[in-house]
């Protein structure tokens, strides 16, 4: 019954998928020479029947060295595709689609509206006003859709028209496909004091080869992303020649440094709190390339973290006091050195601070001064610089500056593994 319908209509609907097409198989067989009897009957065949490529068989073995452009696997031909296939996440799908009037008579009142339904909307691509069809006169539109879903995609069409009786009609089919994932994107969060280290893994889940063309870290308030793939900006390493290319299953990995603003004595308790419960850190933009040229762009979402949170008391600032530090940041053994660091209250209630140096958890670079050091009233947000002095006793790299900070009101404690590394020459 479904198809007597079909059949009434004087209206026909053919869609084609707007694709790169793909280099046709050679139809060349190799050989062996010495079969004579079956190589003088493909002989007869191809002088008798010639197939498109010319020939049917080659004679020449498989571990020739110098084969030539007749034996190659792929012929200069190029195939479009019979079917939608499947679509990757990111891709523009584009359709070509061509209502013909196959009847002897104009239909009048002949209107297109397409949609595109996946598992959660609906969008529609096209909606054209109506228009006249002659006898034999086609009508050719064009549609297209930025794949932004994963799953199942039903492009539905829908034609009304005003039939020759004066009847109002309609037409309505639909064409469904597959979005897959192309990219498979991993990540790792590593903290370093208050900038994070983001590790980035990059795994193409097509059968195809692809071609990264870029891929770029948008970073989110308030931090700022630096790049640690490109040695001093030359992207050309990352992306130029065959250094983008990935073959099915292979994968990519990637560095980006996450810097939180620098810490300053203006800077308010809420900044502060801001970048230290900061959960987003940012997206990737991932522009790549297939067969032909094809291009397809994708961007996660938004890629979060776990909020260290933050201590009531912390140690905004902690520096060598040495005017060349710049230029020779080690300092000598068996020579005290004094250490400059700023104490911040970053709770929400005033603060009596106290803090010690531990002396045995670092043996190799022991405190020479007084440990115990009385920060008096800190207000909320306010912060107080202290001078601790050392001496380191081994040389190498060191660290130093265990501490324990304690607030006499309220009973607070925290305990700090080591204030810096330093390397003692």
């Amino acid at each position: 019954m479904a198809s007597l319908m079909r059949e009434s209509h004087p209206l026909t609907l053919k869609v084609m998928r707007l694709s790169r097409p793909t280099l046709a198989d050679s139809r060349a067989l190799p050989m062996d020479s010495s079969t004579a009897v079956l190589a003088q009957a493909l002989r007869e065949a191809e002088q008798n029947r010639p197939t498109a490529s010319g020939q049917i068989f080659s004679d020449l073995q498989l571990s020739d060295a110098q084969l030539p452009l007749d034996a190659f696997p792929l012929s200069e031909a190029l195939v479009l595709p019979r079917t939608f296939g499947t679509m990757f996440l990111g891709e523009t799908f584009s359709a070509q689609m061509c209502i013909c009037n196959e009847s002897a008579f104009v239909v009048r009142d002949v209107a297109v509206n397409v949609v595109m339904q996946t598992a959660t909307q609906q969008v529609s691509l096209l909606e054209n006003g109506a228009t006249q069809l002659a006898a034999g006169q086609p009508l050719n539109v064009q549609v297209a859709h930025e794949i932004k879903e994963l799953g199942t995609h039903v492009l539905g069409c829908t034609i009304t028209y005003l039939s020759a009786q004066g009847e109002h009609r309609t037409l309505q089919r639909s064409f469904r496909f597959q979005a897959a994932n192309p990219l498979v994107v991993k990540t790792k969060v590593n903290h370093l004091e208050r900038d994070v280290l983001l590790e980035v893994q990059v795994h193409n889940a097509t059968h195809a080869t692809l071609v990264l063309e870029r891929l770029r870290f948008e970073p989110s308030s308030p931090f700022a992303a630096e790049d640690l793939n490109a040695p001093h900006g030359d992207t050309a390493l990352l992306w130029g020649g065959s250094a983008g290319f990935m073959q099915p299953g292979d994968a990519r990995q990637y560095l980006y440094r996450l810097r939180a603003p620098v810490a300053s004595e203006e800077a308010s308790v809420e900044q502060e709190r801001a970048v230290q419960y900061a959960t987003a850190l940012g997206k990737l933009d991932i522009l790549w390339r297939g067969a032909f040229g094809s291009v397809g762009r994708l961007q996660t979402s938004q890629l979060l973290r776990k909020s260290p949170g933050m201590f009531l008391i912390e140690v905004d600032k902690a520096e060598i006091d040495k005017t060349d530090i710049a230029k020779d940041p080690s300092v000598t053994l068996e020579t005290p050195f004094c250490v400059r660091a700023r104490v911040r209250n970053v709770s929400e209630n005033a603060m009596t601070v106290l803090a010690t140096v531990d002396a045995n958890k670092h043996p190799l670079v022991m405190p020479c001064g007084p440990t115990r050091h009385d920060l008096g009233d800190l207000a909320v947000g306010e912060a107080r610089e202290i001078c601790l002095e050392f001496l380191p006793l081994a040389a190498g790299v060191q660290r130093f500056g265990a501490m324990v900070f304690v607030d006499s009101i309220s009973g607070y404690t925290r305990e700090l593994g080591h204030l810096l590394e330093v390397f003692v020459a």
